[in-house]
């Protein structure tokens, strides 16, 4: 199973570190990391670790990914924390100091850094939790967040198109189609969502969360409700898998968006 081979890498990562054992013991609590009870357990052994190492970009790389996927297991209210804390932890993995310089830097000098960055991982979980965030952005300040958001996805979808079942590829279809309802304000149309929408499917095809985002991104907005339960069915149907934590939410949003379905498209 792939969490036998995540507890074996992170093992031979953090060799016999005084905050090795920190690390061993957050990880076999992964496959479980779908209960918050265990996920939160799991940020604050990292967080001591990272304490004894402060800037381990493997360390803050899998505190990105944690605290992102935190915020999704928890209330609305809580999230605006967690999202910023993704966005800092990927940018400090990527080496720059957190969100914050990322947000001062000019769009050639973010351009510069992201050329010079040659793991895309944390770029992903940076992108993420930034594009988190920009609802709860004044429209000016997220005017000028958005180039840079998409310069991150397709960073990532340049460096490593295939991490997290390619979720690089579904992130920056579901940026489009929103990016579509401003008209020619952003120069996007809703038909160039769609091949990164199918371009995540075909990189992984049991990464299950792609198929809802597909539905509730473009399908609705299409009004094409044949794709969209096409789609949501599949997921409804399809074993949870090797993803657990990402196919557990992507089931129960299928569901959701199902009960929905009368209502989106009258």
């Amino acid at each position: 199973m792939r969490w036998f081979a995540v507890v074996a890498l992170s093992f031979s990562l953090v060799g016999w570190g005084s905050w090795g054992d920190l690390v061993r013991e957050a990880e076999l609590l992964r496959p479980y990391r779908h209960e918050v009870a265990h996920l939160e357990r799991m940020v604050e052994l990292y967080e001591r670790a990272l304490c004894e190492d402060r800037n381990n970009p493997d360390l803050l790389l899998r505190l990105a990914e944690l605290w992102y996927e935190l915020e999704v297991l928890r209330p609305e209210s809580e999230e605006e924390e967690g999202w910023r804390k993704a966005a800092d932890y990927g940018f400090r993995a990527a080496g720059l100091s957190g969100l914050d310089e990322a947000v001062k830097l000019s769009g050639q000098d973010f351009q510069s850094f992201l050329k010079g960055v040659s793991d895309g991982r944390p770029l992903l979980w940076a992108a993420h939790g930034w594009g988190m965030l920009l609802g709860k952005m004044n429209p000016f300040s997220a005017f000028f967040a958005l180039p840079k958001i998409r310069a991150l996805y397709e960073r990532v979808m340049e460096l490593n198109p295939t991490y997290m079942g390619g979720s690089a590829f579904q992130a920056y279809g579901a940026l489009l189609a929103n990016l579509s309802d401003y008209g020619i304000l952003f120069g996007v149309k809703l038909a160039d969502a769609r091949p990164y929408f199918e371009k995540a499917i075909q990189v992984d095809p049991t990464y299950l969360d792609h198929y809802v985002a597909y539905a509730k991104e473009y399908a609705v907005r299409i009004k094409d409700r044949h794709l969209f339960e096409l789609l949501l069915r599949h997921v409804v149907e399809a074993p949870v898998g090797e993803w657990t934590f990402w196919n557990r939410i992507a089931k129960a949003r299928a569901q959701e968006l199902l009960a929905q379905g009368p209502g989106l498209f009258r």
